[in-house]
């Protein structure tokens, strides 16, 4: 590797690197405000600069790997110092809580579509709003609070199970993840108008990559319909029964 390539490697991925220590900014006064509006800035410039060189499959590792180390933030946050996490991550307790009565009843949102698939379509516009006035960046913001509370719910299920490495995995349920893959390629693709200067800026390729994200949307709430009462039992025996 050249040093060219290093150099523009090393400012890629050093502040990539510095993701994890994010969501511990959120102990300062009002940082739970805050913290998901300067989390993008360990990644867009880099992002932005796949976006404008229409390189969508580069942005979307680069967000996909920007996720899961600011999962990894939140998630070590909540194992090493609940106290601190609980006042640090935005909507973190009451995700929790809600998850929790779930896995425990069966009761709420997670297993019925007339009751989640609003949230998913509330979530879904914003977040493509967002990202389309801002170049991605408010996207991104957006993704960081539902991405913040999602991780403190896994690390809470985690402890509470006694099994922080299998407890972590298994709490990311896969039409999460399917979610945030599709989420990620949406804001990829509606990053770019404004980077452009040109309201719809797609081609062909723009549409094949905008159908497979609609594929992994329809692929999260599917699944999620279909197995989320089976998968929440899951959780429940893992867990060994009641949680707390």
């Amino acid at each position: 590797m050249d040093k060219a390539a290093l150099t523009r490697n090393l400012r890629v991925y050093v502040p990539l690197l510095l993701t994890p220590a994010i969501p511990w900014l959120g102990v300062l006064p009002a940082g739970r405000w805050w913290v998901p509006l300067v989390a993008p800035l360990t990644l867009y410039s880099a992002f932005l600069a796949r976006v404008h060189l229409r390189d969508y499959v580069g942005a979307w590792r680069l967000g996909i790997a920007w996720a899961a180390l600011l999962s990894l933030g939140v998630i070590s946050m909540v194992l090493l110092s609940p106290s601190l996490a609980e006042g640090a991550v935005l909507n973190g307790e009451p995700y929790r809580q809600e998850m929790f009565h779930w896995i425990d009843t069966g009761e709420g949102a997670e297993g019925e579509p007339a009751l989640f698939l609003p949230i998913h379509a509330l979530h879904l516009a914003v977040f493509v709003a967002l990202t389309w006035i801002s170049a991605g960046y408010l996207g991104l913001a957006l993704g960081a609070v539902l991405l913040g509370y999602m991780s403190y719910f896994v690390a809470s299920y985690a402890a509470a199970a006694g099994s922080p490495v299998l407890g972590s995995l298994l709490a990311w349920v896969p039409w999460s993840v399917i979610r945030v893959m599709a989420f990620v390629l949406l804001g990829c693709l509606f990053a770019r108008p404004l980077v452009v200067r040109r309201p719809w800026p797609f081609g062909p390729r723009e549409t094949r990559l905008l159908w497979l994200a609609v594929a992994g949307l329809l692929a999260d709430v599917t699944l999620k319909a279909l197995t989320a009462d089976g998968y929440g039992l899951l959780l429940r025996q893992l867990a060994g029964g009641s949680l707390p």
